[in-house]
């Protein structure tokens, strides 16, 4: 048995008044998401630009002094670890300082500062800037779990600028772990489990060899990392990549050179269409098993019009039903042309 991609079309129709109240039929499709079943829609594209704010005047209001992650601040502002989880009390890796949340979401989380600059464009962030962000929250991962046996879930999850709910301008990732898996974790773990179980093989293997051989979302390839837009995309474009790995363990610097440089890619693929900022989840099973595979999955987020309107709404949080303008076969092919050199 194949993985199914099922789209449901429903068509509006009225009288509209953009081309002299002629008769149109409108669609909105309803695609099922091929592992967990959960359900988003294709809406239709008035076509508006995305116009990202520029923080610049913010960023001279919020550096220095004012900040807790700029360089004369991180080592006196911010917590530190237990001696007996981290020597020293922080991490650091390049210019990535790692240390606690202050305000935690999980029983374990970590901040990684990323860089000393305060403000960052896309097109300003580096290989390096990434790839050690994540090798230190990776080393941060594996000390946790030597001394916290009932660990079982973890996440590596960046939210970036206001847009995306980053409440401090500085680049910024959060680490979290714990032996409670957040919805999201718990829901795909399932749904990987039952797909072994009744197809005997692993499902985001059969997912990447099925979309590759179908050539409507597949991006590309960046080393160790298989790159796709989601079939039921939870925001205007929804990106996954699919690791080699199927385990915290099995990774290593190469899996973070690899994916420093497919999100510099995606990166200037959304300075391309006006997007600035985005969410990031890095979703890494702590045991290796043949169900499931560390995965990764980048979405812009934005304002709308001149209210500067949430992209989120009604639908995203109360029927858990996300909204997408973007056709993602439509998106796929845009991004492809930044994922060519492979």
């Amino acid at each position: 048995m194949t993985i199914q991609f099922t789209v449901h079309e429903e068509f509006f129709t009225f009288h509209d008044p953009m081309q002299e109240r002629k008769l149109i039929d409108r669609k909105t499709e309803i695609r099922k998401d091929p592992l967990t079943g959960e359900t988003s829609r294709i809406i239709f594209d008035p076509g508006a630009p995305f116009v990202p704010t520029d923080y610049t005047e913010l960023a001279k209001e919020t550096a220095g002094n004012k900040c807790p992650f700029c360089p004369e601040n991180v080592q006196s502002f911010t917590p530190t670890f237990p001696e007996t989880l981290v020597i020293g009390g922080r991490l650091t890796q390049g210019e990535a300082v790692v240390f606690p949340n202050l305000f935690p979401y999980s029983k374990h989380n970590a901040v990684v500062r990323i860089c000393d600059q305060h403000y960052v464009k896309l097109d300003e962030f580096t290989g390096p800037m990434i790839a050690d962000s994540f090798s230190a929250s990776h080393n941060y991962l594996k000390k946790v779990i030597a001394q916290d046996s009932q660990t079982t879930y973890a996440s590596i999850n960046w939210n970036y600028l206001p847009p995306s709910g980053g409440s401090i301008l500085h680049p910024h990732i959060h680490v979290l772990a714990s032996e409670r898996p957040t919805n999201y974790q718990a829901t795909t773990s399932a749904a990987a489990e039952q797909f072994h179980d009744t197809q005997g093989q692993n499902f985001y293997a059969a997912f990447v060899k099925q979309e590759r051989e179908l050539g409507q979302r597949f991006i590309g390839t960046t080393g160790t990392i298989d790159w796709l837009h989601a079939f039921a995309p939870k925001s205007h474009t929804d990106f996954i990549g699919v690791f080699n790995a199927s385990s915290l363990e099995e990774l290593d610097a190469k899996n973070w050179q690899d994916l420093a440089d497919s999100i510099i890619r995606f990166f200037r693929y959304f300075d391309s269409i006006g997007i600035a900022s985005f969410n990031l989840g890095l979703f890494i099973p702590v045991s290796q098993n043949s169900t499931e595979r560390v995965h990764v999955r980048l979405v812009p987020r934005l304002t709308i019009g001149g209210l500067q309107t949430s992209d989120m709404n009604v639908f995203n949080f109360l029927h858990s039903e996300p909204l997408c303008l973007k056709v993602p076969e439509q998106t796929t092919q845009a991004v492809g042309a930044y994922f060519t050199d492979n």
